[in-house]
């Protein structure tokens, strides 16, 4: 098995780009959903684990499988 750094460096990318748009569009709709449920008590997970999920999807298992998986990718789109 040989690993790609390019496909490493790729999905690196992909996944920061996905953690900057979650960060800009849900996170703040999340966060203002939690505000509002604490007055009435019936708040559910706290949006800053979600966000911490998202982070270590994007900026590591996302790399990971472009490392792992690179050149398969790659191998499809020619």
């Amino acid at each position: 098995m040989t690993y790609s750094p390019i496909g490493a460096l790729a999905f690196l990318v992909l996944g920061f780009i996905e953690l900057k748009i979650v960060q800009r569009t849900i996170y703040p709709v999340l966060r203002w959903r939690y505000e509002e449920a604490k007055v009435t008590a019936s708040q559910g997970m706290n949006p800053a684990r979600i966000m911490v999920l998202v982070k270590l999807q994007s900026l590591v298992l996302m790399p990971i499988l472009g490392l792992l998986f690179g050149n398969r990718f790659g191998a499809m789109f020619g």
